[in-house]
């Protein structure tokens, strides 16, 4: 069995996905609700104590710095 995540935009994308997989008889699940994986959670989390902490730069900060790579 394969696994496949499709995101949609607008609930007519959604209607005819789900009209598609009943046409083609395949067994699907619709899920509104956002889920992160624990790894992603760790990660959102140590994203936030260094945010906390001071370890973290602007956008323009960011770009000047890729601006000097680029040279």
């Amino acid at each position: 069995m394969n696994i496949i995540t499709i995101h949609t935009d607008n609930e007519n994308q959604t209607n005819l996905l789900k009209a598609l997989l009943e046409e083609l008889k395949m067994k699907f699940e619709i899920n509104n609700k956002e889920e992160f994986t624990d790894w992603q959670k760790r990660e959102i989390d140590l994203g936030m104590k260094d945010i906390a902490e001071g370890r973290f730069s602007s956008s323009e900060e960011i770009r000047k710095k890729a601006r000097l790579c680029l040279k």
